[in-house]
């Protein structure tokens, strides 16, 4: 494959699933180009070369590397079931998007649900702390009257037989 079979990818976002398979092909970049499925209309599981990139940073950068791998498109009744595939896939896809903000919902629900129930929870045991405390300030001021009281009586008492 010579340097003017290379392309500029137009759709990038057309591509959905990728092989590493070694099949010798190079980028600008000198490496290994990757191979890709396009789903676009006219060239549907159509399998073409890109460059995978590289990570520079937060991003990935490529050199833009384009070559068809498949050279014959679908005709008849390949095309068509490669269509309905597609449709079927994205389908698919939307419904799996759909089922996990459903389940990701249910779990949110259910783990603020148990949040709650701790924080009441949570709240009824500082209560109850609150209430031992006042009873236990109750409980000492007694039993320091108490002291005091038995001290005076003993007094008291040592006092007349004195």
């Amino acid at each position: 494959m010579s340097q003017g079979d290379n392309f500029q990818s137009v759709n990038s976002e057309s591509v959905i699933s990728s092989s590493s398979t070694d099949h010798g092909v190079h980028c600008a970049c000198n490496r290994t180009a990757r191979i890709q499925r396009a789903w676009t209309r006219d060239n549907p599981e159509g399998r073409f070369l890109g460059c995978k990139g590289r990570r520079v940073g937060n991003k990935y950068v490529n050199c833009k590397f384009f070559q068809w791998f498949d050279m014959e498109p679908p005709y008849g009744w390949q095309y068509l079931a490669l269509l309905e595939a597609r449709g079927i896939i994205r389908e698919q896809k939307e419904e799996i998007e759909n089922l996990r903000d459903q389940v990701s919902k249910q779990i949110s629900t259910y783990f603020l649900q148990k949040l709650d129930e701790k924080n009441e929870e949570c709240q009824a045991l500082k209560r109850q702390v609150l209430v031992l405390s006042k009873r236990t300030l109750v409980l000492r001021n007694v039993l320091a009257a108490s002291s005091v009281g038995f001290v005076v009586v003993l007094g008291g008492i040592i006092g007349l037989y004195a």
